[in-house]
């Protein structure tokens, strides 16, 4: 796979490179469409776009190979008015996720660190 260059023994590795990585993402989105609070910001998304960027910047961020995750981050939330609330709500779902997958809790807490850094660039101000 073209997106598969990672040193050993790294979380991207342990969660099963990019295809573990994006069995995580599609979940996540999967309970954030379920979710009545997060479901409208879905509605005119391309999904595959935005699962396939989400789960690049995941690999990123865990030792895969990188992806500039913030680059755009802001001007692809822009105007979506998406509060603090909603970006609560989509890291509960995320930890959910992480822990129905199995993940070790020290990845969990990698994985939810770093999507915690998005926060001021996807809330609306």
């Amino acid at each position: 796979m073209e997106h598969e260059v990672a040193v050993a023994d790294t979380p991207f590795v342990r969660l099963g490179g990019r295809d573990g990585v994006r069995a995580v993402v599609d979940e996540l989105y999967r309970r954030a469409a379920a979710d009545a609070e997060l479901a409208r910001y879905f509605h005119t998304t391309d999904m595959e776009t935005q699962r396939s960027r989400l789960t690049d910047m995941i690999s990123a961020a865990i030792g895969g190979p990188e992806a500039p995750w913030l680059k755009g981050l802001d001007e692809a939330h822009r105007g979506r008015g998406i509060t603090h609330r909603h970006f609560s709500l989509m890291a509960a779902h995320l930890i959910d996720t992480l822990e129905h997958a199995g993940v070790a809790p020290e990845e969990a807490d990698l994985l939810t660190a770093w999507f915690a850094l998005g926060r001021e660039a996807v809330v609306e101000r």
